[in-house]
């Protein structure tokens, strides 16, 4: 009894979280579910005055998300859109065929435990708002922010002000807060801003029934593909609504840390773009392409790897800290982790206005070697893809007669760099973490 008088009694920590993104609201709705008593005042700050879908439409989550997602109460609610979730069985995971010519070639199947889920990002996005905890805040963009020994000041660009006790950058691949943190901080640090990653993605939709009618049968209404050639590539899948998401990449290497674009183009000059530049490729693929709405154009862009994820009371998650190329699929499905890591260290039974420091420091020591790590195998596994990697030397775009070899050895190190997706599991960083915590 006068145990729970003391927890009434404790102030309440506060928590402020910037950007509504997947991480801001996976970390929401994880505080959500962890919480057994009434320890966090939460507010979340958004720049925008809607929350919106606006770049891309598929998400794949990965088996070990999969059971992050049980672990805060969010599986009900997402089973809706998901026509399989994952079990202990083989599952396909991709097919990959060489497309850089009239007759495409079958390279191999990635077979993995589970597979993965295909989800529309809309759907997880309304899942996540729908399960929020604490109060959302709309159209307030961050202009600065100073700590002092004992909490965060935070500033807004409408002149409004709030306090906390711990700040979390969760406001993307261009964060105000990583940005002024590092100034702070690391004054020397070369990774501020983002850089070009020397890829331009053409992102679009096709709806599954009118594939089927132009290309009876057609691979990607039920198989997930990706379709490689000589700096270029293809992936698509089927999610929800009765839809595909495809991407094609496009990648100049010599372009590679370059500054970042930040446009997004769309309309009948892209898609003819689009169609050019895969002229030479299989019918089937041609078909995908040609059946695209409205295909957008922007250039990929990522994170130089951090020497940390944060700085005192003050620290990054999500794209803010390991914004990295989507080659993976494992960009928010990273963003979801780190939030399942804050929310269990913030949920601690021992955590305390005091211990944010603490909380913060090991936070870093978890997520910072991973995400890190994670933005690396990203950036490798486009290389794959590409046929830019050491693994296939000798390879000639379009050529018909490429060593079986080649194709073989793509293959096995495709496996190989998805394999730690499988074997690794986010439940032992955190209990390690919370072993740190005692």
């Amino acid at each position: 009894m006068n145990d729970t008088i003391s927890e009434q009694r404790r102030p309440k920590i506060r928590v402020a979280i910037i950007g509504a993104g997947i991480g801001g609201l996976s970390l929401s709705a994880a505080l959500g579910a962890l919480l057994n008593n009434e320890k966090l005042d939460i507010n979340i700050y958004e720049s925008t005055s809607v929350i919106s879908d606006s770049v891309g439409a598929g998400i794949s989550l990965w088996p070990r998300v999969w059971e992050t997602i049980k672990a805060i109460d969010l599986k009900k609610s997402l089973l809706q859109f998901v026509s399989r979730p994952p079990d202990k069985s083989a599952r396909l995971v991709f097919q990959m065929r060489k497309g850089d010519q009239k007759e495409g070639v079958f390279v191999c199947d990635i077979v993995m435990e589970g597979g993965f889920i295909p989800i529309h990002r809309a759907d997880l996005q309304q899942t996540l708002l729908s399960h929020i905890c604490g109060s959302l805040h709309l159209k307030h963009r961050v202009s600065s922010f100073e700590e002092l020994d004992n909490e965060v000041n935070i500033r807004f660009d409408d002149g409004t002000t709030a306090k906390c006790d711990i700040l979390i950058g969760m406001d993307g691949l261009k964060s105000e807060v990583r940005k002024s943190s590092l100034q702070q901080h690391i004054p020397s640090s070369r990774s501020v801003d983002p850089v070009w990653s020397g890829t331009m993605v053409y992102r679009g939709l096709v709806e599954r029934d009118v594939l089927d009618k132009q290309f009876p049968g057609h691979r990607t209404i039920t198989t997930p593909m990706m379709y490689i050639g000589k700096h270029k590539h293809i992936v698509a899948y089927a999610i929800s609504r009765g839809l595909i998401n495809v991407a094609a990449y496009i990648s100049d290497m010599s372009k590679a840390g370059t500054p970042c674009g930040e446009f997004i183009a769309t309309g009948f000059a892209v898609k003819d773009e689009l169609l050019a530049a895969f002229t030479d490729w299989e019918p089937e693929l041609q078909v995908l392409l040609r059946s695209l709405k409205e295909p957008t154009k922007s250039p990929i862009n990522q994170l130089v790897p951090l020497e940390r994820y944060s700085f005192g009371r003050v620290l990054i998650a999500g794209d803010a800290a390991h914004g990295m190329p989507p080659h993976q699929g494992a960009g928010a499905n990273q963003a979801i982790e780190d939030a399942y890591i804050l929310a269990n260290l913030l949920c601690h039974g021992s955590s305390t206005r005091e211990s944010i420091p603490k909380i913060a420091e090991i936070y870093n020591d978890i997520r910072c070697p991973e995400g890190n790590r994670v933005l690396q195998a990203s950036i490798e596994f486009g290389r794959l893809l590409d046929l830019t990697h050491p693994c296939v030397e000798g390879y000639k775009e379009g050529f018909n007669s490429n060593p079986v070899e080649i194709l073989k050895a793509l293959g096995k190190k495709v496996g190989e760099e998805l394999e730690w997706i499988y074997k690794s599991s986010v439940e032992r960083d955190k209990r390690r973490a919370l072993h740190m915590m005692d």
